[in-house]
């Protein structure tokens, strides 16, 4: 027990109960100590503790008896210190956006500047609380940072340690989620160990366990890892053997993936027919093979699927082929095969299987082929799926079509859309182009100063998410034209007002290094 929590156990009972143990300090802090007189047990304990927490505000944490604190290095890149700008960095880390906060990180890094050493505690805090942050917080810690990192516990990630690291203790004896946590960081580092430990791990765990830990090689995924899939195929858990099976079927190149090809073949069939060029059809298994069971494909299908069992049997072929296949079978572009399929007879499945492999497989041009068209009902994938799979100058495009055509069908659901847009954009992804910010931002100011958006308290939050996002040029227009003298538009104050702090936070941040 360390001397502060000491101190507080002792408060809990009385003094006269338990004598307070007081803290033995080197140093400064020592001699501060020193100088409390301790006639008062009461009183000179509330001191003590107050000397105490306000160190330990600052990132320190009271030291057992027989422990030194090592000397930090000096860092090699200086602190940020001009007052303005350790203003700005201070009200993003109190209360800034997330997005935000990423930001102030990298330019502090881009410009060999690291965190002031008062803001450390703060910044600390940050990437406890958010594990996206801390790619982005750990270049601007500085040596300071890391030292103090290794002096609080809550801290370890800066250092290595935390349930994160590979302390082999959180392996061993951590719980599921801690396990969970080793194997995502090893897998990058060493994928060979994790699938060792994973393979030895699905003799001895339970359902859960097993189903959890198959899930985790999915990280830095490789043929390397098909041996132990397949065999999971055969796994008592139905939870796991899913879990292998959407994996296999992500893994182009994979042995599973060109058996389930071998069997699709046979149904496609291409015939050249004078003055109609090459005529495509698909005709699906007519019956339904015993070995295919291996490879998890169902004979029955399940209760409440309207479409027939051949149709069945060959959603679940074409859901585990390559899309590529497809491609290289038929000469066709995505857009066009999906044109095909929907005049075929057997284009529910298609449709769906290939929906199914979308989302796994995550191939840009069918992503815009299915942007271009509609999604196929009762498929898992979905207008985000297919968006983030795109690079960001293509995904505005799509975006701001598929904005308009919300805010025109049901206008309430304009601003979940432009939320779950603006998340899917990864936290080191450049600014939205100034055409794509200029339309959102016109857009928006319209359906606030309107009236229109008066009820739509989502739009609040995401107003302050957009200004994170858009280009410096848009600044000024972004942070102006807003009626609030409107009562309608009252609604919207705060969230403008916050919208205007952090547009001139981020001026501050971007005049780094300039």
């Amino acid at each position: 027990m360390n001397a502060l929590a000491s101190l507080a156990a002792t408060a809990l009972i009385g003094t006269e109960r338990r004598p307070p143990e007081w803290p033995s300090q080197d140093g400064p802090l020592g001699e501060l100590l020193a100088k409390i007189t301790r006639d008062q047990p009461e009183k000179a304990l509330l001191q003590t503790a107050g000397v105490l927490a306000t160190c330990h505000l600052a990132g320190w944490l009271p030291t057992t008896i027989g422990q030194s604190t090592p000397v930090a290095l000096d860092d090699v890149l200086q602190a940020a210190a001009a007052p303005t700008l350790l203003q700005t960095l201070s009200g993003i880390l109190t209360d800034g956006p997330t997005r935000l906060q990423a930001e102030a990180f990298q330019k502090l890094a881009a410009a060999n500047r690291t965190l002031p050493h008062r803001l450390l505690p703060k910044a600390l805090d940050a990437g406890k609380r958010s594990t996206v942050l801390r790619p982005h917080l750990l270049p601007a810690l500085g040596h300071r940072g890391t030292w103090l990192a290794a002096q609080n516990e809550a801290w370890a990630y800066a250092v290595g340690g935390g349930s994160e690291s590979l302390d082999d203790e959180a392996w061993q004896n951590g719980s599921l989620d801690q396990r969970k946590l080793y194997l995502t960081a090893l897998r990058p580092r060493d994928a060979d160990r994790a699938r060792a430990l994973i393979a030895a791990a699905l003799t001895t765990e339970g359902a859960r366990e097993r189903a959890t830990f198959i899930e985790c090689l999915s990280t830095a995924l490789s043929l390397a890892d098909q041996d132990l899939l397949e065999t999971t195929l055969t796994d008592k858990s139905k939870e796991a053997r899913q879990a292998a099976l959407r994996l296999l079927s992500s893994l182009s190149g994979s042995r599973f993936m060109q058996r389930m090809a071998a069997r699709l073949e046979p149904c496609l069939m291409m015939e050249k027919k004078f003055l109609r060029g090459t005529v495509i059809t698909l005709e699906p298994p007519a019956v339904f093979v015993a070995e295919w069971k291996a490879d998890l494909i169902e004979e029955a299908k399940p209760k409440g699927l309207e479409m027939g069992e051949r149709a069945w049997w060959l959603l679940q072929l074409v859901r585990a082929v390559p899309l590529k296949w497809w491609e290289e079978k038929t000469s066709l572009k995505p857009i066009e095969l999906i044109e095909w399929a929907k005049k075929s007879d057997w284009s529910e499945a298609l449709l769906q299987g290939w929906a199914a492999a979308q989302s796994l497989q995550q191939r840009v041009e069918w992503a815009e082929a299915f942007l271009s068209t509609q999604i196929p009902q009762g498929s898992s994938l979905n207008v985000l799926d297919l968006l983030i799979t795109l690079p960001l100058a293509i995904r505005e495009k799509h975006f701001l079509r598929l904005l308009s055509a919300a805010d025109a069908k049901q206008p309430g659901s304009m601003s979940a859309l432009l939320n779950r847009f603006i998340d899917s954009i990864p936290l080191d992804s450049p600014s939205l182009s100034v055409d794509t910010a200029n339309t959102l931002i016109q857009f928006l100011k319209r359906r606030v100063n309107s009236g229109e958006a008066r009820h739509d308290w989502l739009l609040r939050t995401t107003l302050v998410e957009l200004a994170c996002i858009i280009p410096p040029a848009q600044f000024e227009d972004c942070a102006g034209g807003w009626d609030i003298t409107k009562d309608d538009v009252q609604p919207f104050a705060e969230a403008i007002a916050r919208v205007g702090i952090v547009l001139d936070q981020r001026k501050q941040l971007h005049s780094l290094g300039a």
